[in-house]
């Protein structure tokens, strides 16, 4: 390529050199074959240097194209580093909501063991133990509506985080499957410029 060029610039020396020769000819003598011969050359500097710079163009094109196409590559590893991180921290985040959730529904299966426990008549009458009245079937009866009532509420509490908790582990499942995807696609992208920096033995 310094070839090329030293010799471009060489021609176009040559081109300004006779220049000025070439216009202190006086018009009477255009048929001169000095005259006929300069005008040649001047052609043919022309078209030299019109070639020399194809040639430029074209040595120079190849190593353009190497430069946008490492740029474009860097930017789609950026692009894709930065959906790896969002997609990693979304699925931590579903991951510690489900764990939330499993540990509740865990907690209102057992609250519920306990208070079908508790509503057992013997387990009635021991809670109604001590209290000397002549209202005790009542109170029995009582406290039996209201340990019903609150079983109900944490029935109805527990099926709500069952269904949120089969949500959220679908949520999770495909939040991983993206990770993975994102992952298998980006990191043979980074091991490749990675080899570029430092070739393997």
């Amino acid at each position: 390529m310094k070839f090329h060029f030293r010799l471009w610039l060489f021609l176009s020396l040559l081109v300004l050199a006779t220049a000025p020769a070439f216009a202190q000819t006086p018009q009477n003598t255009v048929t001169d074959p000095l005259t006929n011969e300069v005008t040649a050359l001047r052609k043919s500097v022309q078209t030299l240097s019109n070639r020399l710079q194809t040639i430029s163009d074209e040595l120079l094109g190849p190593e353009k194209k190497n430069q946008d196409k490492e740029a474009d590559t860097l930017k789609r590893i950026s692009m894709n580093l930065e959906l790896l991180t969002h997609a990693e921290q979304r699925a931590e985040i579903l991951r510690r909501q489900l764990i939330d959730l499993i540990e509740k529904e865990t907690s209102y299966k057992s609250r519920l063991t306990q208070m079908d426990e508790d509503l057992r008549p013997e387990n009635i009458e021991r809670s109604m133990a001590g209290i000397g009245s002549t209202r005790a079937p009542e109170m029995r009866d009582t406290r039996g509506r209201v340990l019903q009532n609150e079983k109900r509420g944490i029935e109805s509490v527990l099926a709500v985080t069952s269904q949120s908790r089969i949500r959220l582990e679908e949520d999770v499942r495909q939040a991983d499957q993206l990770v993975t995807k994102l992952r298998l696609r980006l990191f043979p992208m980074i091991d490749k410029e990675v080899d570029k920096i430092n070739p393997p033995d």
